[in-house]
């Protein structure tokens, strides 16, 4: 910013890396891009194999689930944007962990970094619902992408249900640590036999 006397930092878009790259830094000891941001990414292939399977379908079929349709393709670029905000959201929690006289004050940054885990629970569960609705007019190889987009939108719940116990370490306030491991937990028990239900529909589906 001109004339403020202060510097425009320029943060790293991991979004716009190649998957070579994004896979490498991954990979790499600074732990960036971290679980959060990768659960993103496995969260928006989920949503595009769900986009897929409607394309499959063809355009009869697709007609019948356009609504469902369209909140994947929707989905898919809002979780690829937060490849990007979850490392965002960490940052000041990996700058208050690095110095000592931050220790008493990493509690609302932890808040702040376990926004993400928690919302992507929610999209994952909100898009075994979209798949759910999909697979009654999907064909044959559609079933085989929407097999694979459940495996993956479990994954994530699980994957961010550990991230969000990881952080609650840093909170002191045991009534709100309690809600937010809670309230993954019950999305999880209110779609588990809905995603049991779909894995099952589509394994016969597959074999048509």
């Amino acid at each position: 910013m001109s004339g403020c006397g202060s510097t425009s930092i320029k943060l790293e878009k991991y979004s716009e890396k190649s998957l070579q790259e994004y896979a490498e830094l991954t990979a790499s000891a600074e732990g960036k891009p971290f679980v959060g941001s990768v659960a993103a990414l496995v969260s928006a292939l989920a949503a595009s194999l769900g986009s897929l399977a409607v394309n499959l379908a063809g355009s009869e079929a697709e007609a019948h689930v356009k609504t469902a349709a369209d909140e994947l393709n929707q989905m898919r670029v809002y979780m690829l944007n937060t490849v990007d905000d979850d490392t965002k959201a960490r940052a000041p929690l990996n700058r208050r962990k690095q110095k000592p006289e931050e220790k008493d004050h990493l509690e609302s940054a932890a808040r702040v970094a376990c926004g993400i885990p928690s919302d992507m629970v929610f999209v994952m569960c909100r898009c075994i619902e979209l798949l759910d609705q999909i697979g009654d007019v999907c064909n044959a190889e559609g079933a085989v992408c929407i097999v694979t987009a459940v495996h993956l939108s479990l994954a994530v719940i699980y994957s961010m249900q550990a991230e969000i116990r990881a952080l609650s370490k840093y909170m002191q306030d045991e009534i709100f640590v309690r809600t937010i491991i809670r309230e993954a937990e019950m999305h999880l028990e209110q779609h588990q036999s809905m995603a049991d239900a779909l894995l099952e529909k589509m394994q016969k589906k597959m074999m048509e």
